[in-house]
């Protein structure tokens, strides 16, 4: 069988700070002295930037693989490279059969025209004979669930309206491969929701998919094979549900300096600087002693074992709870408690504690914890999954939290008889329970 996707030792570049053509330019360069051939080849490293560097994988047809890394590891570029919008500086992409591609949100959509005729337009562009779009004409409308809007200008659009017509047209296709990039991130949960029902679907029909995405359920729930990109190399290649905890590990370990770290939006990159870092974290019960089994409505220590290299003032430490899906049960910090935090001085160790009460129902749990800058710049360290327990539940409660309902009739009376060829109602309030007729 040949291979659906296959990156053949894929590396891509990009020119930085170009400058324009100009005679200008042209004749600085031939006045410009010679150099040696070190600083020519420093020069030119300084004008490219690796995208991807050596990526390898390949997918059968009917097989699915999730993408997931933080901003700037390379998961668009993947992308583009797939759907033939640029193309490897070395190595050698292969995508067999019809290929359909949602990479950038209104791609492919002209913004003077109607909705209606950028279905047939879009539809053209992946590759869709126009007597096949009118076949499927009104099954892409009513996925995209936005008829009544259809004969509107799509620059009159919200972008979540343009991610369901997007979306929409790319999984009519039928395509071989279907390669969404995050654009589904703008759109509601219901839509979500059903988009990846939609393409769990397309998989079960031999359908070949790539998705990028920040949502780590969504890979789980669609994906069982996950890479995790880092600076345009391949950190982790395997099962999605170990992918989520890989991810923390792996930018602990490659960790930036200090003197890296991005101004702005380095959190939401999970940068850590390891100006301090977590050495340890034990689960204890209330009498202190180490446990991986609780039962629910236990109340649970969790023991940070902290070793700061430098001087550290009001730092952040939060908690968080995870399904094995990596579904977030619970996430708190001292920040969102009020709890001042002092400081902690250079070559200082420290023990931190937080107390949680595990109104769970049965099952497995993941523990994860971090420690981040006061004014929330970056971490100083992340563990996603620091430590994994087990819930016991106390009675057969399904769901993820144990809400302890309690049941009971609040008062009873005799049901007046009913006219015939009547339907009946139930009317309860909170001082009679009734049965009400009604025709």
């Amino acid at each position: 069988m040949s291979e659906a996707v296959h990156f053949d030792h894929v590396s891509k570049r990009y020119r930085i700070g170009r400058p324009p053509l100009s005679l200008k330019n042209l004749l600085g360069g031939l006045r410009r002295r010679p150099e040696t051939q070190e600083r020519a080849q420093e020069r030119a490293q300084q004008r490219y930037h690796w995208a991807l560097r050596d990526v390898d994988f390949s997918l059968q047809p009917g097989q699915s693989l999730g993408i997931i890394g933080p901003n700037g590891a390379g998961k668009t570029t993947i992308l583009k490279l797939l759907s033939k919008v640029t193309y490897p500086t070395s190595g050698r992409v292969a995508v067999n059969g019809r290929y359909s591609s949602l990479i950038e949100l209104g791609a492919g959509f002209h913004p003077d025209l109607t909705g209606r005729e950028n279905v047939y337009l879009n539809g053209i562009i992946l590759g869709m004979r126009r007597a096949e779009i009118a076949r499927r004409f009104d099954d892409i409308v009513q996925f995209a669930g936005i008829g009544q809007y259809l004969d509107t200008p799509v620059k009159r659009y919200s972008s979540g309206m343009y991610a369901r017509l997007g979306f929409a047209v790319a999984a009519h296709v039928d395509p071989e491969v279907l390669i969404v990039d995050e654009v589904l991130a703008v759109g509601d949960m219901a839509f979500r929701r059903k988009c990846y029902d939609r393409m769990a679907q397309m998989i079960k029909n031999g359908t070949t998919l790539v998705l990028v995405t920040h949502d780590f359920s969504a890979v789980q729930r669609v994906t069982p094979r996950c890479l995790v990109m880092y600076r345009g190399q391949i950190a982790f290649d395997g099962p999605a549900p170990d992918a989520t905890a890989e991810y923390s590990n792996i930018l602990r370990k490659a960790a930036q300096a200090r003197s890296d770290v991005p101004e702005n939006g380095a959190l939401s990159q999970m940068v850590m600087t390891h100006a301090a870092v977590i050495e340890g974290v034990k689960l204890l019960r209330e009498d202190g002693t180490p446990a991986f089994t609780f039962v629910a409505g236990e109340t649970v220590r969790v023991r940070m074992q902290l070793r700061f290299h430098e001087a550290a003032p009001a730092p952040i430490f939060a908690c968080s709870l995870r399904q094995p899906d990596g579904q977030i049960v619970y996430d708190y910090t001292t920040g969102w408690a009020g709890v001042a935090t002092p400081t902690f001085e250079p070559d200082s160790v420290a023990e931190v504690e937080f107390a949680l009460t595990l109104n769970l129902v049965s099952g497995a749990y993941q523990l994860g914890v971090d420690l981040a800058y006061a004014d929330l710049s970056c971490y100083y360290d992340r563990m996603v999954r620091a430590v994994d327990f087990v819930v016991v539940g106390r009675d057969g409660a399904r769901g993820v939290a144990d809400l302890q309902a309690r049941f009971g009739v609040v008062h009873t009376a005799p049901a007046e008889p009913a006219p015939p060829g009547a339907s009946l109602r139930a009317d309860a309030r909170a001082e009679n329970l009734s049965v009400e007729i009604s025709k």
